[in-house]
């Protein structure tokens, strides 16, 4: 895709984005429509339409713009969330189960195992296989392990070494150069010298194990703007338009308003006691911006909601380092609010009260 025509594109999108937003679904369809023309490879603008239609009740359509997206990325990550939400939301569990699973193989291709592995155990909750139950088993299984061998076959026995041939008869004097030639050599067995066997190889002794690391503190892969999630007012927004929204902005390039959309939907997660869910979008935040003093303190917010608190405190003493080094006084405003007031009587290494 050209540069102009990729500008056309994205300000296509965000055109569609700002009127579905404003709740004015025709001009979003029409926004779409153009961005699917300009770019005929793109799931994302049929995604974003299929989420536009499905609030607007109209969910023949908004399943054929599901279909038409899949049918140019089958493993869209973005999509099959996002019609899997959708099936969920009308009762159609077994649908929405399928799409987890599909989705859960294609993270588990790409290498994303913790993520694949949420995917397939929502699939077996909503509707459970033999299937699903396998696949959540092989991603249970410590990575390590990997594929059983094949059995090691026996080597053939090894043939017994032939003889030098008799001897040829030696010519008469004076038809060859004086000398020893190849046939002279010994042909008795027992003048056959077997070649050495190996030595055998010393036993194995397991090195000493390395002490553990310094933990790592992540460094922003793309750089943006550190800021706090953008404030929810009034009725919480549908997180399955958010996320297709999201996904679209991604693809756009428009990755600061991406992580704000993604930020909100965990909040929004959160808020309704959906865990799972919204730590399910802090793995894919972390993709996005791994070193995001925000993303790691909503993980943290998870964790301690979870009672991972050791987990948590780990997680607050790291963003205190980061915030330090880094100067974002707001990242460490919220690291420190997070700390006085969830982990009053253990305060984590660097907290100072206020």
């Amino acid at each position: 895709m050209t540069r102009p025509l990729f500008e056309q594109y994205k300000e296509a999108l965000r055109k569609g984005h700002l009127a579905a937003r404003a709740g004015r679904v025709d001009e979003a369809l029409e926004a779409y429509r153009e961005a699917a023309t300009l770019a005929p490879d793109r799931a994302a603008p049929h995604t974003s339409a299929a989420a536009v239609f499905h609030r607007s009740d109209r969910h023949d359509e908004a399943w054929a713009a599901f279909e038409r997206a899949l049918a140019i990325a089958p493993d869209d990550e973005a999509t099959l969330r996002a019609r899997a939400a959708a099936f969920e939301r009308v009762g159609r569990t077994a649908s929405a189960a399928a799409d987890l699973e599909q989705l859960a193989e294609a993270l588990e291709t790409s290498g994303r195992r913790a993520e694949a592995l949420e995917a397939a155990q929502r699939a077996v909750a909503l509707t459970a296989t033999a299937a699903r139950r396998r696949l959540v088993e092989r991603l249970e299984a410590p990575e390590a392990e990997g594929p059983t061998p094949p059995p090691v076959r026996p080597l053939p026995p090894r043939p017994a070494p032939s003889l030098p041939p008799e001897p040829a008869p030696r010519p008469a004097s004076g038809s060859q150069p004086a000398g020893p030639l190849l046939a002279d050599a010994p042909a008795d067995a027992a003048s056959f010298v077997p070649e050495p066997e190996e030595p055998p190889a010393p036993p194995f002794t397991p090195p000493e194990p390395e002490p553990p690391a310094e933990p790592i503190i992540p460094w922003p892969a793309i750089d943006l703007p550190s800021a706090p999630p953008p404030m929810i007012v009034g009725p919480p927004p549908n997180v399955e338009f958010l996320m297709a929204e999201a996904n679209a902005l991604v693809d756009a390039g428009d990755l600061l308003a991406a992580r704000n959309l993604m930020l909100t939907a965990v909040a929004v997660h959160r808020a309704a006691g959906r865990s799972d869910a919204a730590l399910d979008v802090c793995l894919q935040l972390l993709a996005l911006a791994p070193g995001d003093a925000h993303v790691h303190l909503a993980i943290a917010g998870l964790q301690l909601d979870r009672g991972w608190r050791s987990l948590a405190t780990e997680k607050i003493e790291l963003l205190l380092r980061l915030t330090a080094l880094t100067g974002d006084t707001q990242a460490e405003a919220d690291v420190h609010a997070l700390a006085a007031e969830r982990v009053r009587d253990e305060p984590p290494a660097g907290f100072a009260r206020h």
